[in-house]
This record gives structure tokens, C-alpha cells and sequence, in this order.
């Protein structure tokens, strides 16, 4: 069953609590928080006291998406914020396994992060070690793009990699609607969406998105 995860960096982050007690209220249950160095990625956004204060003021899980260089000097801080998933960028990092461990030695979900250009052939040495899969389907760090249609191809990739095991797909990147559907036909069971729910009527984009993914 795929699941949307509202982007809390699409969100007024000048009413941030009143946006959140709305994703709860639409029933969403899972919120997806970037986490910007300015290195990796160009924006910066978020720490990890402000994941720590944000996890104790909803009911809903938090997915800490970690857009940082060198992820191993601040992963333990952000398993202290107790959240419920941790994911890591491929690309920033030589480090991929022990990360991966620290993460799922604190009760917590581990993901690996690909970028749209980065070949998936390490994924095969990391599946012993990750819950979930997280594919970029736009440039990380330049908001407003479209979405990558070779995101496709590399979710039936993954698919064919990961096999029969116990391993979610999460995609994150200029979904709207129609691509959740797809996404969701596709086999993809997390689906982050951020521009798409807070543009414009939120009430109606959260039922539109909520219907895009029924089974």
C-alpha cells in the first residue's frame, strides 16, 4: 500500500505547528523532513534540535531525509531527535554501512538515497543493511523542477535488485497526482510530495493525492 509523505519544506514555515496539525488531520501519517548542509546540496534547512522539537510536537512519524556531506559527524544527533526513519545520500559518503548500522541499532529505519545519475550498482552490497530506497526524481537542493520520467526505469531497477526482500521504494521530487498514481502502480509505497499539497487549496491537493493512491 503506498503512502504519502507530506514535505515539510513545501510547507509555511512561518505556521508551521498549524501546518501540521493539518497533515493530521487529513490523515497523513508520515512527515518527511529535509535536512540541508549547504554542501551537498545549495539550501540549508534544519538541524537536529529542530527535528527534535518538530518529533515531539506531532503524532505523526518523521522521515529525516539527510541532504548533508559527511552524514557520519551528525548521524548520532539526529538518532538523539527520535525520529522513526534516517536516510543517507550515496553520494555523500564513503561510510554507507556503518552509518546504516548506527541508525538501525537505535530502533530507527535505515535508507540509502540515490541521485537521478547515480549508477544503483552498490545497492546489491547494501541490502543486508537499509528498510528502504530512496530515489531522487529531480536535482537535489533546486526546488520547482519536474519530475525525472527515467525515475520509471530506476524504480523497476531497484525492483529487480532488491528481489523478494523486505525493502520499500520512496520517492522524493516533482510529484503531483498523477505521478503518485503511476508511482504507486509502479510498485513505489512512499511517495514524498511537497509543492503539489501546500500550493494553492491544501484541503482539496491533500484529497486529490489521498485518492491518487488508493488501492
Amino acid at each position: 500500500m503506498a503512502e504519502i509523505l507530506p514535505s515539510i519544506f513545501g510547507a509555511n514555515l512561518m505556521a508551521l505547528k498549524n501546518e501540521i496539525t493539518f497533515l493530521e488531520a487529513q490523515g497523513f501519517r508520515t512527515l518527511h523532513l529535509d535536512m540541508m548542509d549547504g554542501s551537498l546540496v545549495p539550501n540549508i534547512a534544519f538541524g537536529p534540535d529542530h527535528v527534535s522539537v518538530i518529533k515531539k510536537n506531532t503524532a505523526m512519524k518523521v522521515d529525516v531525509h539527510l541532504m548533508v556531506s559527511a552524514p557520519e559527524k551528525i548521524i548520532d544527533k539526529v538518532i538523539a531527535a527520535g525520529v522513526d526513519m534516517i536516510s543517507i545520500h550515496y553520494e555523500a559518503t564513503i561510510h554507507h554501512i556503518d552509518i546504516l548500522q548506527r541508525i538501525r541499532k537505535a530502533g530507527i529505519k535505515a535508507g540509502i538515497v540515490y541521485n537521478p545519475s547515480t549508477p544503483l550498482s552498490s545497492l546489491k552490497y547494501l541490502l543486508g543493511y537499509v528498510d528502504y530506497v530512496l530515489l531522487m526524481s529531480i536535482n537535489p537542493g533546486h526546488w520547482g523542477q519536474r519530475f525525472l520520467e527515467l525515475t520509471f526505469e530506476r524504480v523497476q531497477e531497484v525492483r529487480d535488485i532488491i528481489g523478494n526482500k523486505n525493502i520499500a521504494i520512496e520517492i522524493d521530487g516533482g510529484v503531483n497526482a498523477e505521478i503518485a498514481t503511476r508511482l504507486r502502480e509502479a510498485g513505489v509505497s512512499l511517495i514524498v510530495v511537497g509543492g503539489d499539497l501546500f500550493n494553492g487549496d491544501k484541503m482539496e491537493n491533500a484529497a486529490r493525492l489521498n485518492a491518487a493512491i488508493a488501492e
